[in-house]
């Protein structure tokens, strides 16, 4: 207790040099006058008439911007259009083909008849052949290679929508962060005041050998950190004009609807599904017979016969085959199969992954509205101890402590700090919940409540 004591009036001795210094300097803007100055603005700032002010309110109390993309209708016009394009595309394969030639024969003698039938010789030929290969023909497997297009519109269209969440996602965490910013701007730039006066009187004391440099060493150190965290905010915000209720809202999230939801309708899963299913149709469109070249043909001959009274011509029909000899298709078909497999052992897993990603989610988002419980609390404890202790130094006689009642306000800003990055994480762990759901809010499964802080002085619960 002695020790105390002296250190109690060696600082306060070495204030009182401090100023008469100052004053001796004709410095108007002494120490004392310095703290007497913040002590009234942190007392306006906390000790307000309690109401509902905008701080520390929590960002999850605001609806997020809506999911749906604005030009959704451009996009479905789009992959429409595509879709028609690729099927006239596919409806085009008629199977027909025209094929010709024409030549001459160097040496008219030659013909194919010993005899000389003057029908086997000729100068020229002319030769014109329809072929129809309707095996490659839009007609086989039509039905099954348009719904082969239609499944990989319906995964483009999912794919642009699961981008499309992720981007308003992140524009949403980005709007916290501003939020975030905007308010632990505000805390911060009291806060550094404060380190600020603690540091030069610590070093005016320092000057006049009244105390060891070892606390001027922590407040610097502090004042540090928080210039640094106010400088790593990329624009700048005025201080906080209202400190006197900070609130925080618990977000009480219904995991089991939550998770049932996530599971019939998130998009990882329906993309699995489609995938799945154009894998399937890909299996029914690939057989053997679509690697077949049957085609009946039609072909007019014509040929030129200088040496003889007329020329002659004629028509030939038949049928034209191809038979590939390999297992082209068939190992097409395992592959496709494989890979079908592979696709529906994912979404086995898919589900365990997504809940074992969402609990663990969850349980942050609880462990994070406890710890803004207990802030609040500590903060509403910290104001009831200021208020004490503000009427106690208005009915003191003499000096006091100035450096410890800094402490103080300072004890109280910090936690303002704290609450308010523990709000911006739940909230931004809250717009993650999002990117499960493609066609509601996570707030529809949420449940807000303000938190029930205890007022030191009164014992009485408040909203």
């Amino acid at each position: 207790m002695q020790v105390g004591t002296r250190i109690y009036h060696t600082l306060v001795l070495g204030l009182v040099c401090l100023i008469g210094t100052f004053q001796a300097s004709a410095d108007s803007s002494s120490l004392f006058h310095q703290f007497e100055t913040r002590f009234a603005l942190l007392d306006s700032l906390i000790q307000k008439p309690e109401h509902k002010p905008a701080f520390i309110t929590g960002s999850s109390a605001e609806r997020p911007a809506s999911y749906a993309a604005a030009d959704r209708d451009l996009v479905d016009s789009v992959i429409a259009d595509q879709e028609r394009a690729r099927i006239s595309q596919m409806k085009a394969a008629t199977g027909l083909t025209v094929n010709g030639q024409v030549y001459g024969r160097l040496d008219d003698a030659i013909g194919f008849d010993e005899e000389g039938d003057a029908v086997s010789r000729y100068k020229a030929k002319v030769q014109v052949e329809l072929r129809w290969n309707f095996l490659s023909s839009s007609i086989i497997k039509r039905k099954g290679r348009t719904n082969e297009i239609l499944i990989q519109g319906q995964i483009d269209r999912l794919k642009y929508d699961r981008e499309n969440l992720g981007r308003l996602v992140a524009r949403q965490k980005l709007a916290f962060r501003e939020r975030y910013d905007s308010l632990l701007a505000g805390v911060l730039t009291h806060r550094i005041a404060n380190l600020q006066l603690l540091a030069d009187t610590q070093m005016a004391l320092l000057g006049e050998g009244s105390v060891s440099s070892d606390e001027l060493l922590n407040v610097l150190n502090d004042k540090a950190e928080a210039q640094r965290a106010l400088e790593s905010i990329p624009r700048e915000y005025p201080a906080t004009r209202d400190l006197s209720n900070p609130s925080g809202i618990i977000v009480e999230l219904d995991s089991a609807s939550f998770l049932k939801y996530v599971r019939e309708h998130n998009d990882e899963n329906a993309l699995l599904i489609l995938r799945q299913q154009l894998l399937d149709q890909q299996i029914s469109n690939t057989t053997y017979w679509t690697s077949l070249n049957l085609s009946p043909f039609v072909r007019y001959s014509y040929y030129a016969r200088p040496h003889y009274t007329s020329n002659s011509s004629n028509v030939d029909a038949g049928v034209s085959f191809i038979i590939p000899l390999n297992a082209e298709a068939a190992k097409k078909r395992k592959s496709l199969k494989a890979e079908r497999q592979v696709l529906a052992l994912d979404q086995e897993r898919q589900e365990e992954i997504l809940t074992d990603r969402v609990t663990l989610d969850l349980l942050e988002i609880e462990r994070l509205n406890r710890s803004i419980q207990g802030e609040v609390r500590r903060l509403s404890e910290l104001k009831g101890y200021l208020t004490i202790r503000l009427k106690a130094y208005d009915n003191r006689i003499g000096e006091y402590n100035y450096l410890s009642r800094m402490k103080e306000y300072n004890s109280y800003l910090l936690c303002c700090e704290r609450l308010l990055a523990f709000s911006y994480q739940r909230d931004c762990l809250l717009a993650d919940l999002q990117i499960y759901l493609p066609d509601v809010s996570v707030l529809d499964f949420c449940k807000e409540r303000e938190v029930q802080a205890v007022n030191p002085i009164t014992n009485d619960n408040k909203n």
